[in-house]
C-alpha cells in the first residue's frame, strides 16, 4: 500500500510531526543495504533509532540512523560518497542527507563501539516499542512541544524532551 504522506523530508528550520509511516522501516533497510555495499569488509553495527523507528509514534519525517564502529575514517568517506554531509561532532559525528537543497531526509550518527549515548538511544527506542502507554506519553509530549514552540523552537525541541528520555533510560537500567 502506498503511503498518503511524504515518506521523508522536513524543510530546514521547520518543526512538524506526521503520523508514523510503515515505509520508514523499509527505507531504513534500503539505506542499510547501500551503506553495507559502500563499506565491504568494514565492521560496524547499524540501528534505526529515533521516532521513525517506533511503530505508532508520530515523528518528524527524518530517518535517524546510528552506526557504531572503530572505522570512523573509512565510514565517513563512504557516507560522503553516498551524498551525506558531514556536520561534525553532534551526538556522535553527525551526517545529514538533504533533498532539494534544504529538506533534511536523514540524520546518521557515527559513534565508537559501546558509546553510552548511542546505547541509550537504542534503550529508549526499545522501551517505546515495548510499552504503548509510554509511547502515548511521549507522543503527547512531542505534540505539545510542537504546538508551543512552533518552527522558531526547532532548536529547543530536542532539549525539552531530554528529561523524559533520561528518566525512561534510567528506568530501563534498573
Amino acid at each position: 500500500m502506498r503511503s498518503k504522506i511524504p515518506a521523508l523530508g522536513l524543510r530546514q528550520a521547520t518543526l512538524r510531526l506526521v503520523e508514523h509511516d510503515p515505509i520508514w522501516a523499509d527505507l531504513f533497510e534500503i539505506e542499510v543495504t547501500l551503506i553495507f555495499k559502500a563499506l565491504p569488509g568494514v565492521a560496524f553495527e547499524i540501528d534505526h533509532i529515533g521516532s521513525t523507528a517506533v511503530p505508532d509514534l508520530p515523528a518528524k519525517p527524518i530517518l535517524d540512523i546510528a552506526i557504531r564502529s572503530n572505522h570512523e575514517t573509512e565510514i565517513a568517506t563512504a557516507l560522503t560518497n553516498l551524498g551525506y554531509i558531514d556536520r561534525g561532532i553532534r551526538s556522535g559525528r553527525l551526517f545529514i542527507r538533504l533533498r532539494d537543497g534544504d529538506v533534511r531526509t536523514h540524520n546518521l550518527h557515527l559513534y565508537p563501539p559501546n558509546d553510552v549515548a548511542c546505547l541509550d538511544h537504542i534503550t529508549f527506542r526499545d522501551a517505546l516499542r515495548a510499552d504503548p502507554s509510554l509511547r502515548k506519553q511521549y507522543a503527547e509530549l512531542k505534540q505539545n512541544l510542537v504546538e508551543s514552540l512552533g518552527d522558531a523552537g526547532r532548536g529547543q525541541y530536542a532539549d525539552r524532551k531530554t528529561n523524559f528520555i533520561k528518566s525512561v533510560v534510567q528506568s530501563q537500567k534498573k
